[in-house]
């Protein structure tokens, strides 16, 4: 049997954008998704908790394509099954509504302490959901490293 799911090097990764936005979660959790970065979002979310108390938002495919990759390392450990089993177990698919907006449900909203001013972070295949004094926080605390970081120290020329 032939496997039909192409891989990374087989693909195009989705695009969503670059950039930071500030915008502001409604009363119903709902979450508006600046315009530029809807087209990559078009076929459909997953809104997910990720690393540093921050949400992501992958077009499908491309969670879908983080599954696969996941999915073999959650035998190794129980650390690589937890990871495995929170981050697909608290995953929800949606579909932008017809005013650009996911829902973030509650206990995402608490993982992430989303207040109502969020920061969206356009970072290539995704998006990261930040509360926006958290973010502050760690752009100032971060700042200084990226200031001092060098091409050479990440293994690139510019």
């Amino acid at each position: 049997m032939t496997d039909t799911n192409p891989t990374d090097s087989e693909r195009e990764r989705a695009f969503v954008g670059y950039g930071t936005h500030r915008p502001k979660l409604d009363d119903k959790g709902r979450l508006t998704i600046p315009a530029r970065f809807r087209p990559g979002l078009a076929d459909g979310v997953v809104v997910c908790g990720w690393f540093t108390n921050t949400l992501s938002v992958f077009p499908e495919s491309e969670f879908d394509a983080l599954v696969r990759k996941v999915r073999p390392t959650a035998n190794l450990s129980e650390r690589h099954m937890a990871f495995f089993r929170l981050l697909v177990s608290g995953a929800e698919v949606q579909q932008l509504d017809s005013q650009g907006r996911v829902s973030i449900p509650a206990s995402q909203r608490n993982y992430a302490g989303l207040g109502k001013d969020c920061v969206v972070n356009g970072l290539g295949e995704r998006l990261e959901v930040w509360d926006a004094e958290a973010w502050d926080r760690y752009s100032a605390e971060n700042l200084p490293v990226f200031s001092e970081m060098e091409g050479t120290s990440l293994g690139i020329e510019f």
